[in-house]
């Protein structure tokens, strides 16, 4: 059963492995990266006072700090919760940048961004989504690996 089951699903070389495996490295740089920006909005190194910012800015940005660090950390050391939270961390970005664009923009006068900087929002929606269809890709070249590898248990 194991040769029929072989046959049938998609073989990887080593190369597309590691090539999985760097594109799940990049993603990680990419969070540690966004991590970092949280950190620079934090210490208002990014044009505007994070104290006296809104609220709600100031929870998202300790949300997504916290987020980034696990899916950089658990995606560099292969942990479950690294992946969990980067589908968590993406797609609920890609959902408070168009559905609820409006809340995140609704700021008092002071911060309010031009049409120009709040197109970066777009920017990020697609950032985000190539991400996810990367990672999906990247998951499925490992996971066609693990399922032509012969399992020890039960023998």
């Amino acid at each position: 059963m194991q040769d029929q089951l072989s046959i049938n699903l998609p073989f990887t070389t080593k190369w597309q492995r590691a090539l999985a495996r760097a594109g799940i490295l990049t993603i990680a740089a990419f969070y540690a990266y966004g991590a970092a920006v949280h950190v620079m909005n934090m210490l208002s190194l990014t044009g505007f006072d994070w104290g006296a910012s809104p609220i709600k800015w100031q929870v998202l940005d300790w949300v997504y700090l916290v987020l980034d660090l696990i899916v950089a950390t658990g995606l560099m050391l292969n942990w479950k919760v690294g992946f969990v939270c980067f589908f968590c961390a993406a797609f609920s970005q890609i959902g408070l940048y168009t559905a609820f664009r409006s809340w995140i923009v609704d700021v008092p006068v002071a911060f309010r961004r031009s049409p120009e900087e709040l197109a970066y929002l777009d920017t990020l929606v697609i950032f985000h989504c190539v991400n996810i269809l990367v990672m999906i890709a990247c998951l499925s070249i490992l996971a066609a690996k693990a399922r032509t590898e012969p399992s020890s248990e039960g023998n």
